[in-house]
C-alpha cells in the first residue's frame, strides 16, 4: 500500500487451505526431486564444531517490529536478528535470497536455519538448485536448539553493525 499499490489481495488460510479446497498447484519436478537432510540439534551443533569451512544461514523473516523494508541496506550478516540466533549465523531473510544468494561464497557448505523450519527447506531446495552444497537444515529450527539448550546469543537489531561473509 506504501509503494501505490490498491488492489492488495492474500489467501487467508495459505498454502494449506489452497489445498484443502483442491485448488490447482504447481511445483517443478526439478523442485520436488531435491532432498533435504534434516539435522536434529546436537548433530548439527557437531558440524558446526567441528567443520570449519560451513556458512550458517539464518533465514528467518525481518523483526517487524524494529525494521521495514524500506530501512535496510541488505548485506549477509546478523545485524538484522533481534532475539536469539547460533553464533556465526549470517542473516539473509528469504524474502531476500533470490537476489543476494550470489554472496554466500561457493566454497563453503551451508547449514540452513530459521525459527520454527517452515522457511529453511525452502532456502535449502533453492540454494541446492542453484549449485550450492546445502548439508542441511536445522530439524526443527532455532526453537527447538533453544528448547533443548543448546547456546544462544541474543540480538538485538542493529543496522550499523556489518559482518563480513567471508
Amino acid at each position: 500500500m506504501a509503494k501505490g499499490h490498491t488492489e492488495v489481495y492474500y489467501f487467508t488460510g495459505g498454502i494449506p487451505e489452497w489445498r484443502y479446497f483442491n485448488y490447482t498447484m504447481t511445483t517443478s519436478e526439478e523442485w520436488q526431486k531435491v532432498k533435504v537432510t534434516k539435522l536434529p540439534p546436537h548433530e548439527f551443533q557437531k558440524i558446526l564444531n567441528e567443520d570449519n569451512n560451513i556458512f550458517l544461514l539464518d533465514v528467518r523473516s525481518l523483526d517487524r517490529q524494529t525494521l521495514t523494508l524500506d530501512d535496510l541496506d541488505f548485506q549477509f550478516d546478523n545485524s538484522t536478528l533481534a532475539g536469539n540466533y547460533i553464533k556465526g549465523a549470517r542473516h539473509c531473510p528469504l524474502v531476500f535470497l533470490e537476489d543476494n544468494f550470489h554472496l554466500i561464497p561457493k566454497n563453503k557448505k551451508i547449514l540452513i536455519t530459521d525459527w520454527i523450519m517452515k522457511q529453511s527447506t525452502i532456502a535449502a531446495k533453492f540454494l541446492t538448485m542453484q549449485g550450492y552444497e546445502v548439508i542441511g537444515i536445522l530439524k526443527g529450527g532455532t526453537s527447538r536448539w533453544q528448547a533443548e539448550g543448546l547456546p544462544l546469543i541474543h540480538g538485538q537489531s542493529s543496522l550499523q553493525k556489518r559482518l563480513s561473509c567471508e
